[in-house]
Order: C-alpha cells, then structure tokens, then sequence
C-alpha cells in the first residue's frame, strides 16, 4: 500500500505542474501565428511599420478599441506607461514616432469597457553573418582574408519576424542579400543563384540549408574586399522604413586564410610632465674655530651643562676642528680641598710668633 501511494503522489505532482506550465505559457508567450497576417488576435505579435491591421480581435464586449495602453511592469492595476490613440480598430498602423522606445505588451481600452485583450509590440530587425559552409557554419569569415574557392554561406538572424510575423504557413517578410564587389557592383545573384526574396521563415537560416539557393565561391570574381547586407524587400512598408541588417566585409585573395584586421595601434597616453628646476646643492660652510675667549663658562651657562642619568658615562664627540682649549679656571671643589691646609698653616705661623 505504502509502495503504491509513494508512486502515485509523485505522479500526481508532476502532472499538476505540468498544467500549471502550459497554462503559464499560454498567458505569456504570444501566439505562434496569426490567423492571417492582417487579422491581430490578444497575444499576437505586431511590428512598428505595419500598417492597416486589424485589431477588432481585441474587443470585449463589442466595444471598440479606442487606445492601446502600456503599464508598469504590464500589470492594468499599475501606473499608465503611455496610451496610443486608436481612430479606427479596423485599419490600425504602427507608427514609430507614436511608440519611440517604449515597445513591449499593450492593451486595448475603451474607457467604457476598460482593459481588453493584449499584443507584443516590437521593432523588425535582421542581422547577418559570412560563415564557412556546412558543416563549419560556427567559423565566421568577417574581417578574414580566404582563398577564391573557399565555399562560403551567408547566415540570417530574424528571431521576433522569423517566428511572429507569419499566418500558417505564410511567411510574407523577405529580404535580399546584397553582395557588393570589389569594384562596386551590387549584387543579388552569385555564382548562378538567387538570393533576392529569401522567406524570412525561420528565427535562422544559412543559405546552404535545404531548399535554400546553396553555398558561394568567389571564382572569377576578382579579388579584394566584398560586402554583404540583407535588405528589407516585403512587406512594402518594411521595404520602405524598415532598418536593414548590418553590413560585414570580408576580403577574398590568397591562397591561405589570413586575418585582415589591421592590429591596432596603440597610442601612448601623454601625460604632461612638469619640470621641476632641481635645487643646487649647497655647499656646507665651513665653521670656524671660536677663540677660546668668545666660549661661555660653565658658570655664566648653566643651561648648556647636561647631567647624565646615574651610572652612564658622558660621551662628547668633537666636530670639524678644535679650537685651543681654553685656560681652566679654579672651582668651588678646588678651594674646598685647599681650605684646611691654609688655616693649618696660618695656626703654625700663629705659634711660632708666640
């Protein structure tokens, strides 16, 4: 018994938590494709330039969307981020200027119905790379001088078009890769293939992928620096307003790889220096002996008569050249100890007088 409830409450969990993780991502993550490319439903993706779209997929009620509106932290019970008039929910177009930098999930509102359903706001973007053809699509070529016959694809990043802007199967943005010679001709067809009007049906693609034009060489096509960039070509309002993709640029020449960028060169900061006018050195003067009479007895200077501590020697050390010492004169110690001779003798004078 005790084996069958430890299995089935396990079990039990890791359904739940499955539910809970795809009721989840059906509240957050827009819907895969639109029900045709016109036709927004709540959770669709829409792009800046798009124009006449229609948003009535975001009614409630039968009210009709009179703004779109962003709030903080996409919560309605939040402050109001931004609002964008809606003139008519039938022919919706993005304008850039209406969003600036603010993209990301709007409501539709009717003031009489409140909030209403939801979409993604977001900007079209491509990017591309040069790579080495299969099975090396992980070896970019950009800045490399190659060989002419080394075989080349092209690799194109569209994640937001590449999975959002399609209905079904229809996958209606496309755009065209441009290769610019070393001589300056632009071109769309390489080597025999086309590769204007490429489907952006996928989030990446190389242009060697199956069903794609293939993989290029640049045999017969001079050698010096080529460069490539993928152009807007559908929707007309992408072609038209639309950023295209990056430009990169890659040399073609020589036998052997060789990486073309110029090693930079490093310019040593310049600080400025302030000099300092270095002092002269000064020549010590010289001390003249003081005459032995200029000198201060211990008695007129007591102050420079330093008494050592008890049982430490005094030491004087002589500097630069003695001068003569002078004459000593007597001391109180000296009279002390001729004091008692002289009264003997005055008092054997005395005696003998007598």
């Amino acid at each position: 018994m005790s084996e069958t409830l430890s299995f089935k409450v396990p079990r039990a969990l890791f359904a739940g938590g499955v539910f809970l993780i795809l009721i989840s991502a059906l509240l957050v993550v827009p819907s895969a494709a639109r029900t045709d490319i016109r036709h927004i439903q709540p959770g669709d993706m829409i792009f800046i330039y798009e124009q006449n779209l229609d948003i009535t997929g975001l009614r409630t009620g039968g009210y009709i969307v009179t703004a779109l509106r962003k709030y903080q932290d996409d919560n309605p019970t939040k402050a109001l981020l931004r609002e964008i008039p809606v003139q008519d929910d039938t022919s919706f177009s993005l304008i850039p200027e209406a969003f600036g930098d603010m993209l990301g999930i709007y409501y539709g509102f009717n003031s009489t119905a409140g909030t209403m359903g939801s979409v993604a706001v977001n900007v079209p973007s491509v990017s591309i790379d040069a790579v080495l053809a299969s099975p090396y699509h992980s070896d970019s070529i950009q800045g490399l001088t190659i060989p002419e016959d080394t075989r080349v694809a092209l690799k194109i990043t569209s994640i937001d078009v590449g999975s959002s802007y399609h209905a079904g199967s229809l996958y209606p943005a496309t755009v065209d890769l441009v290769l610019t010679t070393p001589g300056g001709a632009q071109l769309t067809t390489i080597q025999g293939m086309d590769f204007s009007k490429m489907n952006l049906s996928s989030q990446v693609f190389y242009t060697d992928d199956p069903g794609r034009p293939g993989a290029i060489t640049f045999q017969g096509m001079g050698t010096g620096t080529f460069s490539v960039q993928a152009r807007w070509r559908d929707p007309a309002s992408f072609y038209m307003q639309a950023p295209d993709s990056n430009i990169l640029s890659f040399t073609v020449g020589g036998s052997t790889f060789s990486q073309t960028t110029p090693t930079p060169v490093i310019t040593p900061m310049t600080t400025q220096t302030t000099t300092s006018t270095p002092i002269p050195e000064t020549t010590p003067a010289t001390i003249s002996p003081i005459p032995a009479t200029t000198l201060p007895t211990p008695a007129t200077s007591p102050a420079a008569i330093t008494t050592p501590p008890t049982g430490q020697p005094v030491t004087t050390t002589a500097t630069g050249t003695p001068g003569p010492s002078p004459t000593p004169m007597p001391t109180g110690a000296w009279l002390g100890f001729f004091a008692p001779a002289f009264a003997l003798l005055l008092r054997a004078a005395g005696r003998k007088g007598n």
